[in-house]
């Protein structure tokens, strides 16, 4: 690294604190999961089947959060020097990720409540998704600012990382839409999700194929 970094812009400083940040929301995920009383410990089973969605979303927002720091962590692995730029775009991304874990217990809850509003359930879901959606799309802008600004070392691969970049995007589109679509189509946008993977496999396979048309 340069020795003439400035004041409040070491990479290691940013990493370290993103890493705690991210940490303590993964954890929290736990935490918002519906526990059942004692008298509903008669009736388990029955009980955790009626809140599956609370942990099909606990599941989801793991996976995500995991995602989003591989992807960070290796961002940071290859970077020289930061900017005032990506030190801003990392308010957006730990707020998002700070606030994930009550985003996913309110989902859960709403999945799980009888009785409830299709509104609401539209709120909770678009809540939920638009959360997901901010940090894929801080992570992709993370990666575009450092790409853009020169600031990866000499020993990046940047074919690798505008790859990540559009990645991080492209889930981050997903995800969006389905927090709009939570509104007219709250019963089907849950399926938008699952098509995560197809998404980044796409963007992979036409990545690796642009890069190799252009080294022919």
């Amino acid at each position: 690294m340069t020795t003439d970094v400035r004041p409040g812009l070491t990479p290691e400083r940013v990493s370290m604190f993103t890493d705690a940040i991210f940490a303590i929301a993964i954890t929290l995920l736990a935490l918002e999961l519906p526990r059942p009383t004692e008298e509903q410990f008669a009736e388990l089973g029955p009980y955790l089947s009626h809140h599956s969605g609370a942990f099909l979303a606990f599941v989801l927002a793991f996976l995500m959060l995991w995602f989003t720091w591989r992807a960070h962590h290796t961002l940071f692995d290859q970077l020289r020097s930061m900017s005032q730029t990506m030190l801003g775009l990392h308010v957006p991304l730990l707020l998002f990720a700070a606030f994930l874990p009550y985003a996913t217990g309110m989902w859960g809850e709403v999945t799980g409540a009888e009785h409830v509003a299709e509104g609401a359930k539209s709120v909770a879901l678009a809540m939920f998704s638009g959360t997901e959606a901010m940090l894929m799309l801080c992570q992709g802008a993370l990666y575009s600012a450092a790409l853009k600004q020169n600031l990866v070392t000499p020993e990046a691969n940047v074919n690798r990382m505008r790859t990540s970049a559009w990645v991080n995007w492209g889930i981050g589109v997903l995800w969006l839409a389905a927090a709009v679509l939570a509104f007219p189509l709250v019963g089907a946008t849950t399926y938008l999700w699952l098509a995560t993977p197809v998404v980044t496999y796409g963007i992979v396979f036409f990545r690796r194929r642009h890069v190799a048309a252009r080294t022919v």
